[in-house]
């Protein structure tokens, strides 16, 4: 194969790359919003429970029956909040937060490098290929570190949609350049919205 050949199969490689990376930076962006309404939400209970019960012994007093009301609504809503604190112990919740705001700037960062590289490679196959294994050398880490965060195949196809959309590419199967994000029937870009999904 003539030099020439390698470079353009190479740099077609990084354009792959580059898109599949952008795609799962949206996923994991997208799960970083999800997992940062949860937490605010649930620091929003923590503090109007005894920030409404202090306000109503401050405006009313002890004995007034505005505080037997207050109170009998500050139970179950206590009782909420405990149970949602304990689904986020259990989820993790903080620490995916953290980790879907990592891996999302990473994809981003390691699919424009793979974009650069497609669009302007250096004259030589060799350059070109060792610059390619060092990006590729940061992917496989971030892959590896990913795996332990699966991805569900709603994700993968939603993500799939973003990056097609963006890319301005037509999926394989039905044939169309997204221009929403907008749910489809279709089995690669669409089909990822459910009425009840909450981890």
């Amino acid at each position: 194969m003539e030099e020439k050949d390698k470079i353009e199969k190479l740099r077609t490689k990084c354009h792959d790359y580059s898109f599949h990376s952008y795609g799962k930076a949206y996923i994991h962006e997208q799960r970083a919003q999800k997992y940062s309404k949860y937490i605010n939400l649930l620091t929003t209970l923590g503090i109007i429970v005894p920030v409404t019960i202090g306000a109503t012994v401050l405006g009313y007093g002890i004995e007034n029956d505005a505080l037997k009301f207050m109170i009998s609504i500050a139970i179950p809503m206590s009782i909420f909040q405990l149970i949602f604190s304990l689904i986020s112990v259990v989820y993790k919740w903080s620490d995916e937060l953290a980790y879907s705001n990592e891996s999302a700037q990473e994809h981003y960062f390691l699919s424009e490098r793979f974009k650069k590289l497609g669009e302007f490679p250096p004259d030589s196959f060799t350059e070109l290929n060792f610059e390619f294994e060092l990006i590729n050398t940061r992917l496989k880490s971030r892959t590896e570190q990913d795996s332990k965060h699966s991805y569900k195949d709603w994700e993968l196809r939603k993500g799939m949609r973003y990056s097609l959309r963006e890319n301005q590419k037509s999926c394989v199967e039905c044939k169309q350049i997204p221009t929403s994000m907008e749910n489809t029937e279709c089995n690669v870009c669409g089909k990822y919205k459910f009425k009840y999904r909450i981890i």
